[in-house]
């Protein structure tokens, strides 16, 4: 009994002793609840007199006002505020430069040096801010007799633009960066709160469209998405994450090239040019079958030179870029990505390419990709059958005889009459597709024996209509000629029909076809424009002076009168100059002499002599702009590239195809011997300004395949494209109305 008592009695005291450790170990509770660890981040201002009000910026405050304690040295100060983190008090009276104290009522600590003085920083406005941009600094104290305040921000000087006793205005130096805004007067020195720099430091990527997700690193950005507000030239973008250092918005829908601009607090920062561009554009892949571990090149426009830029998915599966330009793509094939079509995406910029078979048989390319009858090709691939007669190849579903065959390559001849399409090997059920079409190519020769073509015109049933002699004359595709109108011997300016009309024509004079067949011509030497229906009736159009080369647009002939004056000529004949203020550049007499043509959007282009040789010249007929050079002026002779960084030797035609293309004729003199000319057909991609040169041909007449053809020359003027894609053009040598067929 007397054990059981004195067990219960240990039992007892032990869980008195517990509860009483327990407690002694437990934090006080303040009146105002839990306060955390005690850390003090900044105060400003750093100087004042008694009652100027100083923040506190930090964490781990009281709750309450008055479980909070800030003393000066030994002198309290007054309470005054606590939110967003930041707790404002007054300096008192009778405080001396001391320490600031304070303490949360189980915590103490010092803030800084609180210096009592007449210079103070009350706040400024705004807190942030690029680079030139203006801040106001309210206080006290600025003025002074022996010179003016200094300001610095972030410990770097800043130029003063306006000051009084209460109010500096200060502009943000170059790469500021973050940090306190100090005022020194009279050997006086205030911190002031600290200014938060704001710059855009780098955009990735700066080519896209509508959607484009883009990168925007730099500092001084809002934290929350909805603190920044980003435009693009204006248009506002969504913003999906935000940081201090980092963006990521999207593209707005209209987006157009211009630069890139955040708004932080009403502060703007302006970045780099985003530019807009199309989307990409593919125009091969090979192969279009293959297995695994096979390079895919994948040709088109508008890809980035960027890696990281470009995308390639295969049947949804993506399959990582190894090397990227402008114009072409590689990537090694994982295998086990199934059949389907193969997409490109750039910079969030998405279009789809043709469909890939996931499968061992494979072309990779073939060669020559064009030609006639009868022409050996050599097509390289993967999975070809050892045995030529276990291969099956055939041009556009006709078959062709297999002369050779390793697992790799196939020799093999067009069939008779062969046409453009597609080229196919089939192998133990398996079937291929080359990359591209094989094309059906080569020049002919219409009609012969011509007398002087001074410009053509092919209208939308493929006949052609040529200014020749003194006449206008009209060729079927056969080859049919007949006299529209005129006589070919009898020059002069008269109405009419038939033989009855009367021409003047020369080396200017031009020839454009409506969507009516009218005919328009231009005599330069009787400074008119007639009208001719297509029965054959000639009236006059309009008169101008000297008028040249045309081209046609929307029903508008736009032409290059003498001297460089460009016009637009309504159905009706109405006239507007294009270029009210004639530009000096224009006169050039290659204007009106050598062709002008037009795109799609209205732009005008034309060739123009240059320092350096010939150049392609562009218009704007909304805004009258003129740019010359627009294209070539590099080195000399006829060098392919970019803009300026091309050159043409001796271009004599101009042409534009209404799908961002442009056509020129060009001579190229070899540099070696025997130092002979060689005639160019020259591509210009206008979005790009890239010069290529399409078509070679050797001096000479000579029908047949392209690699075989040979062209004396080109008549100038007398180049124009047909509906079909062909080109068509007058050869001096011969007399003789020519085309170049490419498919």
């Amino acid at each position: 009994m007397k054990t059981e008592i004195l067990f219960t009695y240990s039992k007892l005291w032990l869980s008195v002793l517990l509860a009483v450790t327990l407690g002694a170990c437990k934090k006080p509770e303040s009146a105002g609840g839990e306060t955390g660890t005690l850390i003090i981040h900044n105060f400003y201002p750093s100087s004042g007199k008694a009652g100027t009000l100083v923040t506190i910026e930090g964490t781990g405050f009281a709750p309450k006002l008055d479980k909070n304690t800030v003393t000066f040295g030994n002198v309290s100060g007054e309470i005054v505020a606590l939110e967003d983190g930041n707790l404002v008090v007054r300096a008192p009276e009778g405080g001396q430069t001391s320490t600031i104290t304070l303490s949360n009522g189980s915590r103490s600590q010092e803030v800084g040096t609180f210096t009592f003085q007449a210079l103070s920083i009350s706040r400024i406005d705004p807190a942030n801010g690029p680079s030139g941009s203006h801040i106001r600094i309210y206080g006290e104290g600025f003025s002074s007799m022996a010179g003016p305040a200094l300001v610095t921000i972030n410990g770097k000087p800043a130029v003063v633009a306006g000051a009084s006793d209460t109010l500096l205005v200060a502009e943000v130096p170059d790469e500021a960066g973050s940090g306190p805004i100090a005022v020194n007067v009279d050997g006086m020195s205030v911190r002031g709160q600290n200014f938060v720099f704001q710059a855009i430091r780098s955009v990735k990527p700066l080519t896209g469209g509508k959607g484009t997700r883009v990168r925007i690193s730099g500092e001084g950005f809002e934290t929350s998405v909805e603190g920044n507000l980003v435009d693009f030239n204006g248009k506002q973008a969504a913003i999906l994450e935000a940081s201090a250092t980092s963006l990521l918005v999207e593209a707005p829908e209209g987006v157009e090239t211009g630069p890139l601009a955040l708004t932080v607090n009403g502060q703007r920062a302006t970045g780099p040019i985003f530019t807009r561009v199309p989307l990409p554009v593919i125009t091969e892949v090979s192969p279009l079958s293959g297995p695994a571990g096979t390079e895919m090149i994948i040709k088109g426009a508008v890809f980035s030179p960027e890696l990281d830029e470009n995308r390639v998915l295969i049947n949804g599966v993506e399959v990582p870029v190894i090397s990227a330009t402008g114009e072409e793509l590689k990537l090694i094939l994982p295998g086990g990505t199934g059949s389907g079509k193969v997409v490109v995406m750039v910079n969030d910029q998405q279009t789809e390419g043709p469909h890939f078979r996931d499968q061992n048989l494979g072309i990779h390319d073939f060669s020559p990709d064009n030609g006639q009858d009868n022409l050996e090709i050599t097509i390289t691939g993967t999975g070809f059958d050892p045995n030529p007669a276990a291969n099956r190849v055939t041009f556009n579903g006709v078959a062709a005889q297999v002369l050779a065959a390793t697992d790799n390559e196939l020799i093999v001849k067009t069939p008779m009459n062969v046409t453009t399409g597609t080229l196919q090997v089939f192998v133990g059920g398996q079937e291929a597709v080359a990359p591209r079409e094989f094309r059906r190519t080569g020049v002919s020769t219409i009609a012969a024996g011509l007398p002087t073509v001074y410009s053509m015109v092919v209208g939308a049933d493929g006949s052609i209509y040529a200014l020749s002699g003194h006449a206008v004359i009209k060729l079927t595709a056969e080859g049919t000629v007949t006299t529209l109108a005129g006589n070919a011997a009898t020059p002069g300016s008269q109405d009419g029909s038939g033989e009855e009309a009367r021409f003047n024509f020369n080396n200017a004079s031009g020839i454009v076809i409506d969507n009516q067949q009218n005919l328009y011509v231009s005599e330069r030497n009787n400074n008119e424009i007639r009208k001719i229906t297509p029965n054959g009736m000639v009236s006059r159009f309009v008169t101008l002076n000297q008028p040249g080369r045309m081209t046609m647009t929307a029903g508008n002939v736009i032409l290059a009168e003498a001297g460089g004056n460009l016009h637009r000529i309504s159905p009706q004949g109405e006239i507007t100059r294009l270029v009210p203020n004639r530009h000096s550049l224009l006169a050039y007499p290659a204007i009106s002499t050598a062709g002008i043509a037009i795109d799609q959007t209205g732009m005008i282009y034309f060739l123009h002599y240059w320092d350096v040789g010939y150049v392609i010249a562009f218009t704007n007929p909304a805004t009258s702009q003129v740019e010359i050079p627009w294209a070539g002026g590099g080195p000399y002779g006829s060098v392919d590239g970019v803009g300026t960084q091309a050159s043409f030797t001796n271009p004599n035609n101009i042409q534009a195809d209404g799908n961002d293309r442009l056509l020129v004729s060009d001579m190229e003199y070899e540099q070696v011997p025997p130092y002979g000319l060689n005639i160019l057909v020259r591509q210009i991609h206008i979005a790009s300004r890239e010069v290529s040169t399409t078509l070679r041909f050797p001096r000479g007449f000579r029908d047949g395949p392209l690699y075989e053809a040979a062209i004396n020359d080109i008549g100038t003027g007398t180049m124009v494209w047909g509906p079909n894609g062909d080109i068509y053009f007058y050869q001096n040598n011969g007399q003789a109305i020519r085309r170049i067929f490419l498919r």
